[in-house]
Order: C-alpha cells, then structure tokens, then sequence
C-alpha cells in the first residue's frame, strides 16, 4: 500500500479547507443579500445590486446628478459593438438639440442644459421606445432619429427628475381632536434665512410644485438655517403635530427642527435626512402617550427644551437646522436609516419582550415534558409501553393542518382566545420529536448507575434528576435551540390565535409593518435582520451544544 505523501496531504487537506469556505459562502449568500437590501433606499431596488449606492459628498446644492437606475444601457438585442459606436454621437446630439431649445425653458434650467448627466437621461428614456434597426444604420441616420425625438416635454421631465435641490413649501398643522390648518394654502411660504451660507429662491415655475429652493454651501460654514413664523387658529396647547412638505437632494446630511410658541421651546430628538430626491412629507409630533404605544409611529419626536423669548399670541414659529454631514457620514446615515426607522416606528421592546416571553415558557415547557415522557418511555417499565410509544411517534405522521381547526376551537371555547397560553401551555405536554431524540439519548445510558442510586435509596424522580437528565445535557440544549429557534419565528400560531397588538411577538409584529409599509422593501429587510440576529447569536454560541446532541444521538440506542 502506498503511503501519502506529506504533499499530497497538505494538497488534501487545503480542497477540504477550500470546499468548507466555498460551501459557507454559499449558504451566506442569503444573509448577505439580505443585510444589503436593508440598507438600500426605494429607487435602489431595480436593477438589483449587491453593494448599496454610497452617497456623493455633496458641498453644494443644486446639482445635476443621475441615479445609478437611469443611467443609459445598450438594449439587449444591438450589438455592443454597434452600441458603443453610436452611445457617444447620440448624447451629443441630444446636448445640441437641447440647447436649442433653451429660449423654452426657465432662466434657471440654463447652466444644465448642456450637462450630461441630463442628455443620458433622455437618451435613457428614449431607448425604451427606439426601434432597434435604428443602430444598424449609420452615424448619421441614428442621431438625427434621436434629435429628432427630443420635445420640450421630455426635456422638462428628465429635468425634474436629475435635477438635486433642496426645498421647503407647505406646513400644516394638525390638532389633537383631528382639526387641521393649512396656513400656507395661499402659496405663500415666508421662509427666511437665520444662519449659514444659503439663500432662498422662488420656484414658481419650471418644476411640478411651487416652493422656496435652498440654495447652500457648506464650503466655509457646516450647517444652515431656515425660520418660518406662521399664524395659527387652534388652542397651542391642542396642537398635535406640524407636517413639513419638501424636497430633498441625496446628500443625507441632518435636518433638526425647533418649534415655538408660547414662551416654549420644542426640539426634535431625531433627526430627519435629505435623502430622497422626491418631494416628501416630514411630520414633527409633540412628544405624548402616543410615543409609548404600540401604533406605528409615522413621526419625529418634539421634546420640550425649556423657554422661549419667542411669545406672539396665535403664532407658531418653525426652525429647521441642517447640518453637514461629512466624511463617511452620509454613507453612515444611509446605511443606518432603516434600521432606525424600524426602531422608530414600530414598538420592537414590547414585541421582543412577547417573543422572549414565549421563548422561555417553550423552552422549559418542552425539555421539562420531553424528558419526563421520555424517561418513563426508556427506563421504566409499565404495561403497553412500546404500543404507547409507538402512538406516541404516529402522530409525527399527522399534518398540523389537520389538528389546527379542531385545537384552535378548544383554546376558544375554554377562553384562551387572544391570549397567550396557546402558544406555550401545549409544550408542557412534549413534543414527539423530542420525546424520541431523549428516549434514544436515555436508552445508552448504562443501567448499573440506576440500580446503584436504587441500592443507596434513589426514586425514580431523584434517579431523573440527579443521574439521567445531568447525562443527557447534549441533546437537552440540542431541544432548547430547536424550541427557541421554531418559537421565535413562529407566526402561523400567533396570527391564529392573536388579535390584540399589545401581545404580538416579534414575528407578528414585522407582519404588521410589513402591511403598513409593504411597498418599501429595503425598511422590511431591516426589520428582517433584526430579527435574524437572534438566531444567529444563539446558534454561533451554542454550536458545540448543538452538533454534540446530534452527533451523540446518531450514535447511541
């Protein structure tokens, strides 16, 4: 027989090295896709990508600037050869005929006509419609097809989109007993400049929405702000909330509100980004019982931050304060804003307070009744044992889907409905998965260690407690992963049995986000995570519990 030779056992020894890595990082691809989803904004999501966009570093505002989604791709059927002799020419042609259309557009599209970040995203709107036989044909021919197309319309579209501004308009104001007022509704925003580099310029053309454009730089000073005092009909102290309608430039730098009135000072707690490039909605709420319920919570929180000098009778007076945020911090903000806007919104402690909750009665719940049942099944001797045991392992044969009508109808008629006993009295009884994993674990157990605690006076519940369940330790943490693991992400039993939000575990909970805010997947991704993480910890901590329990069970009975 030949021997192996040393380099042979290195070259074998680095496959089986190499396999485990190669077969780890396909089973974390999931994971890795799904933290990188949560940190993408709404517009990210088509065409789908690995790394999140990282923001630009924006000093200055407005700019011309496209997303990462609308930039121009050869279609698929035309050659890339023919593709990439025509790209340039086009957007050539497009810059030419759009600057000869200047006269048409407002004075302040003139310094981005010729940009062309604005020709490729026409030519990116134009590709959906062009013929594809139109890049089989010459230089000539294919750039005058996409001059010719280009219409005053196309171009004011294109413009509102690439065009990155920051802008404030309406406020609104909403009261405790639903009462609403809106004090701009004339189209008069009289926002004024309090400090910093920026000025104020009227949009009341050229873009779809009226509003006060915030021209700044943060090249000398790293941060602005802007005031707004507004009259206001409603009692002050029944003023609930202010809605500020804006517009804001990708630039994810923070955005603070101070609101006063009455001799009083309020500060927002969080702060708000300029991180979507749509016109958007920032609500400030004064903080209130509404802050520790369990509704989601669609607002930024208003503390009391002692007295005002400001104290006009029937007036209200807003600041915004916007500061820079610099070196990786944007990236930081964009990265980490789901992940907050989940804490935010909804109530994760009372949901993980349920779910711990439920996971601790499960868990002592199973390996109490588990092992007590399989105890009697492998070491006592009882009439019509095996026939029980055999029973007992039938039922894994059973569909839940079978039991779920008739077990939930119990729980309602003895009054456990909408609590939630359902969800962890049952574990009290075992489980017959778990019941056979510990029966085979207890059957390896020599029997002499039991006939000696017999001889020194032992019962059978000091032999259970004091030789076998210390021995079979193993597979009663392998039974805590497996309950822990099926409890935290159970959520068939509590959408049967829950109606109250109060008692909804994690699971049910992120449901409910999911109904609310379902369209915004990076936000569900986030939630995900956190949800995720749990069972990650647990299992990297126990792994060595868990694999000896199932290494062991295999081995003996």
């Amino acid at each position: 027989m030949r021997r192996i030779t040393k380099t042979e056992r290195r070259l074998r020894r680095l496959i089986l090295h190499g396999t485990l890595v190669a077969g780890s990082f396909l089973f974390s691809v999931p994971f890795i896709w799904l933290v990188s989803t949560s940190c993408k904004v709404p517009d990210e999501m088509y065409p789908p990508r690995w790394i999140p966009q990282v923001p630009a570093r924006v000093i200055k505002s407005p700019y011309i600037e496209l997303r990462e989604n609308e930039r121009p791709l050869g279609p698929t059927r035309v050659k890339s050869t023919d593709w990439e002799r025509l790209r340039d020419p086009i957007a050539q042609a497009i810059t030419v005929k759009v600057a000869s259309m200047s006269a048409s557009f407002p004075g302040f599209y003139q310094p981005y006509l010729t940009e062309p970040a604005l020709a490729d995203g026409i030519l990116n709107r134009l590709l959906k419609r062009v013929p594809e036989e139109i890049f089989e044909k010459t230089e000539i021919l294919a750039t005058a097809w996409f001059a010719q197309n280009v219409t005053e319309s196309l171009v004011r579209e294109v413009f509102e989109t690439v065009y990155r501004r920051v802008s404030v308009s309406e406020v609104v104001f909403h009261g405790w007993d639903v009462s609403v007022e809106y004090p701009t509704a004339d189209g008069n925003f009289p926002w004024q400049v309090v400090s910093g580099d920026v000025t104020l310029v009227d949009r009341k053309e050229g873009l779809l929405r009226p509003a006060k454009e915030v021209h700044y730089s943060f090249e000398n000073q790293h941060r602005f702000a802007l005031t707004i005092t507004l009259p206001i009909q409603m009692n002050p102290a029944n003023l609930k909330k202010i809605v500020v309608t804006n517009y804001a430039d990708r630039s994810w730098h923070e955005l603070w509100a101070t609101v006063e009135l009455n001799g009083k000072r309020y500060q927002s707690v969080q702060a708000a980004y300029l991180g979507s490039d749509r016109s958007q909605d920032i609500t400030w709420q004064f903080a209130s019982e509404d802050d520790k319920s369990i509704m989601m919570k669609t607002w930024l929180r208003l503390d009391e931050a002692g007295a005002s000098d400001f104290n006009q009778p029937g007036r209200v007076k807003l600041t915004l304060d916007c500061h820079r945020a610099s070196g990786a911090m944007p990236t930081m903000n964009k990265y980490a804003n789901n992940y907050k806007t989940v804490w935010r919104m909804v109530p994760l402690l009372a949901y993980v307070k349920n779910s711990l909750l439920l996971v601790v009665l499960n868990v002592l719940g199973q390996i109490l009744g588990s092992s007590l049942v399989a105890y009697s099944f492998a070491r006592l001797q009882w009439p019509a044992r095996d026939f029980c045991f055999l029973l007992v392992l039938a039922t894994l044969m059973i569909p839940p889907q079978v039991t779920m009508i008739p077990v939930f109808l119990i729980y309602k008629y003895i009054g456990w409905y909408n609590t939630l006993r359902p969800l962890w009295v049952s574990s009290l009884f075992g489980s017959a998965f778990y019941i056979f994993l510990l029966r085979q674990f207890m059957k390896g157990i020599p029997k002499d260690l039991e006939d000696s605690a017999k001889i020194d006076g032992c019962g059978y519940i000091g032999i259970f407690t004091r030789i076998i369940f210390p021995l079979v330790k193993p597979a009663v943490a392998t039974i805590g992963i497996f309950t822990f693991m099926g409890t935290w992400n159970d959520f068939m039993g509590p959408l049967i049995y829950l109606n109250d939000q109060r008692l909804y575990p994690l699971s049910l909970g992120l449901f409910a986000l999911q109904v609310f805010q379902g369209s915004n997947f990076g936000l569900m991704m986030a939630a995900s995570v956190l949800m995720t993480l749990p069972v990650i910890i647990l299992f990297f901590a126990a792994q060595r519990q868990f694999i000896q329990g199932i290494t062991l069970t295999g081995i003996k009975g």
